[in-house]
């Protein structure tokens, strides 16, 4: 009949139901990828209607497969040392 599906993978800018489609699963299970460390920055809105290069999301996913991806180190506090300058009642 002529109708285009509203999400193709050929389209150059993404959004959560492009990226759904491409990884067969649901839009609503992929708030933590999206949020994950390493995935790029949306275009636009940082919080509804977010959009991304197509490029982009999928050299994250290249990345992401390869290992290439690895989280910052979290410093550690250790909770032995006190500072000298408080005091705790104790």
């Amino acid at each position: 009949m002529g109708l285009k599906d509203p999400v193709s993978l050929d389209d150059t800018v993404w959004t959560i139901l492009h990226i759904a489609l491409f990884l067969g699963q649901k839009p609503d299970s992929l708030n933590s990828v999206v949020n994950s460390f390493g995935f790029p920055l949306p275009l636009t809105n940082q919080k509804r209607n977010r959009r991304w290069l197509a490029e982009d999301v999928k050299a994250f996913f290249v990345k992401r497969s390869q290992g290439e991806l690895h989280e910052p180190i979290t410093k550690k506090i250790d909770k032995t040392q006190t500072p000298k300058s408080m005091r705790l009642k104790g």
